[in-house]
């Protein structure tokens, strides 16, 4: 039972895992979208301005994209400090019952196996 719950969660994990870049990913979209048609609909061509005035035009519409970048990158991070620390716990039980096992084969003597 626990190998089938073992590869649900990873199936789980895997799926979790990319949702935060598609979100990004439909989010970026939909900004150069949108940003597309505000320029269309306003009648500006960034390609007229001059190269300080694009550069200032560049980091201004850049800065949205780059800002909920950070943003889904804190959140993947947490995500997984979190799945790691859940790893290390599972990981410590394991080697308790390992150690346990241990002891019981050795405080059993060499005469056969005690309970």
């Amino acid at each position: 039972m626990d190998g089938t719950d073992s590869i649900v969660e990873q199936d789980a994990d895997r799926k979790d895992r990319r949702r935060l870049p598609m979100i990004g990913l439909a989010l970026t979209a939909l900004y150069v979208a949108g940003l597309v048609a505000y320029l269309f609909w306003q009648g500006q061509n960034p390609a007229d301005l001059r190269l300080n005035e694009l550069g200032d035009f560049l980091g201004g519409v850049s800065s949205p994209l780059a800002f909920l970048w950070l943003v889904l990158g804190f959140f993947q991070q947490s995500r997984e400090i979190r799945l790691s620390g859940k790893a290390l716990h599972l990981q410590a039980r394991e080697m308790r019952r390992s150690v346990d096992e241990h002891r019981r084969i050795a405080g059993g003597g060499e005469g056969g196996d005690t309970p």
